[in-house]
């Protein structure tokens, strides 16, 4: 019985030794380990974090919105790259500046200065260097993406 009181006092002791070990390597709090910090602090943190979230959700929610554009004959649409559009009615043609053309994603074809954009056809303007449509008559265009009215 002697040898059980023994061993257990052993693993007790053991413990013990283990624990203040453990206890020593823990970083003392405010240390370079264990940093210390101020709820203005945190709070400045959490404003830019929240600020900078708002932001990417502002620039999403407003670059991934249809907009109906109604054009005047003679009136121009200037877009950014990466915009689509979307021509309701086939009275406007592309315009095209020393480049290859305007992706038309229904047909498949490439649209070239001039041609004119057929109804309900989904066009992509890749870059921002001029390209856009023009109105022959009174139209009026779907567009998700930036653009400029002329």
């Amino acid at each position: 019985m002697k040898k059980v009181y023994a061993l257990i006092l052993v693993f007790v002791a053991i413990l013990v030794a283990l624990s203040v070990g453990y206890a020593d390597q823990n970083s003392e709090p405010g240390s370079q380990q264990d940093p210390l910090v101020s709820k203005s602090y945190v709070d400045s943190q959490y404003n830019e974090v929240k600020a900078y979230v708002d932001d990417k959700l502002k620039e999403a929610k407003t670059g991934a919105s249809y907009e109906v554009v109604e054009l005047n004959a003679g009136e121009v649409l200037t877009m950014e790259g990466g915009t689509q559009a979307i021509v309701r009615i086939a009275n406007s043609a592309v315009i095209v500046t020393k480049t290859d053309g305007v992706a038309d994603l229904t047909a498949g074809t490439n649209l070239k200065n001039n041609d004119i954009i057929p109804a309900n056809h989904l066009l992509l303007f890749p870059r921002s260097d001029g390209r856009g449509i023009k109105a022959t008559k009174r139209t009026y265009i779907v567009v998700i993406g930036k653009y400029t009215k002329n």
